[in-house]
């Protein structure tokens, strides 16, 4: 759900509207790099809304250790955003809530699994 929710944007607006909101529109006009870039991280955006899917019709252990590779890449991009920051602090709200939200969920699903029914 929440890589369609990612996705959105760029269904509604093209990849430049994505850029622009991501942004907060201090991009408009983004360079072919910038496109290259959103393009991919789009393509990353459906593969983690296909994985959750596909996570649906797994069996619990497998569902588990799925969830756990959403959790690590959370924690892998997390230090990007103060080893490379694009912004503020203040300003990087939606990547923060997605960097906190995410995995704290997935792991609440974790802990609170195995009561006899697939999470």
């Amino acid at each position: 759900m929440v890589g369609i929710l990612f996705c959105l944007p760029v269904f509604t607006s093209g990849i430049g509207g994505f850029i622009a909101t991501i942004t907060n529109g201090k991009v408009t006009e983004p360079d072919m790099f910038t496109l290259h870039l959103a393009g991919v991280d789009f393509a990353k955006n459906m593969m983690i809304a296909l994985q959750c899917y596909v996570g649906t019709k797994m069996d619990s252990e497998a569902q588990k250790l799925l969830a756990w590779t959403m959790v690590a890449m959370c924690a892998m991009v997390a230090p990007n955003l103060f080893i490379y920051p694009f912004a503020p602090l203040s300003e990087c709200v939606p990547p923060l809530l997605y960097l906190t939200i995410v995995p704290t969920t997935y792991i609440a699903a974790i802990m609170g699994s195995g009561k006899g029914k697939s999470s």
